[in-house]
């Protein structure tokens, strides 16, 4: 990964890997998988984040199955699903993300 700190830094990073695809046929779902608590005020929250089609159909799915997908993830990169994690702090009684981290999941067994 990458560090990435304070607002312009993250910033100027993101507009350099993901440039505006305001056409693009790939989105994503997110779905709430964990929240920890930490304190009442601060919690980590586990993502599952899964690519979809136009067409609505997760594209990981191209994985189901197969003994070793690493062919299929080079090909696909865009099917390949992510792990966010988020820390959310609250203040002034909104909840605000306070850290965040995004990984691609690439191992074959939780691929398939």
């Amino acid at each position: 990964g990458k560090l990435l700190t304070g607002l312009p830094e993250i910033a100027a990073f993101t507009r350099k890997v993901l440039p505006p695809q305001a056409d693009s046929p790939v989105k994503a779902t997110y779905t709430v998988e964990l929240i920890l608590f930490i304190r009442p005020d601060v919690a980590a929250v586990k993502i599952r984040q899964r690519p979809v089609g136009l067409d609505g159909a997760f594209l990981d799915e191209i994985f189901r199955g197969r003994e070793d997908p690493s062919e299929l993830i080079a090909a696909h990169p865009e099917a390949v699903p992510g792990t966010p994690t988020y820390v959310l702090a609250k203040d002034d009684g909104v909840w605000r993300v306070a850290a965040a981290q995004n990984t691609p999941v690439i191992d074959a067994e939780s691929l398939t």
